[in-house]
């Protein structure tokens, strides 16, 4: 219990001293509303919320959730949708974007939140609450890419109980993993533990789909 909680005071501290902005792609979910005023009660981040502002302060009054210190943005009217239609114009255009497609990609949270973090107007995307995980995924792949000093992308799940924080990959990405896979993820989430001051041990677990 207290290896946890030094871990999680820690990071916690350390959210506090530089907050960093971040885009919660379905701004009128009840579960994202009530997480942002969390994170500005903690004033451990600045929240900013994608959506129809109308619905989006209709949902929060309707749930009870103060919007205080939470910046609401419309990507329909947005003052940066059309340079953001560039940039991912110019972006994707080898991959077959045309300009007019680009436009109406940008209208999309999940791709309008990606273009923040990729011009450095936001410093980390939450999203997958209500959508299919592939819809979430690809345009963070797409836009932000990956790092590049990596063989691959993991997706990574951190499940933190009361005496232990576990780091469970890769339940998402690489359905069907060689060992050399194996041997990334299980690189990544160490590196990913420690960042969370997290001494790594390391299990591998059999693959299985729903017990076949």
């Amino acid at each position: 219990l207290g290896k946890t909680r030094e871990a999680m005071r820690t990071i916690t501290h350390k959210a506090r001293r530089d907050p960093k902005t971040i885009v919660y792609t379905e701004g009128t979910h009840p579960k994202i509303l009530r997480a942002a005023a969390e994170v500005v009660e903690e004033r451990i981040a600045k929240p900013v919320l994608l959506g129809n502002l109308e619905r989006i302060r209709t949902a929060a009054l309707e749930n009870d959730v103060p919007l205080d210190g939470i910046t609401l943005v419309d990507p329909l009217r947005s003052e940066n949708r059309e340079r953001y239609a560039e940039q991912l114009f110019a972006l994707r255009r080898r991959k077959g974007v045309t300009k007019e497609f680009a436009g109406h990609l940008i209208l999309d949270p999940n791709v309008f939140g990606a273009m923040m973090v990729k011009l450095g107007e936001a410093d980390g995307l939450i999203s997958g609450v209500s959508q299919h995980y592939p819809d979430t995924i690809r345009p963070l792949l797409q836009i932000i890419g990956s790092r590049k000093d990596v063989p691959r992308v993991a997706g990574i799940m951190i499940i933190t109980f009361r005496n232990k924080t576990y780091f469970l990959a890769d339940a998402t990405m690489n359905v069907e993993p060689d060992a050399d896979c194996l041997a990334d993820i299980a690189i990544l989430t160490s590196q990913l533990a420690r960042r969370f001051n997290v001494t790594p041990r390391v299990a591998m677990l059999s693959f299985s789909n729903f017990g076949s």
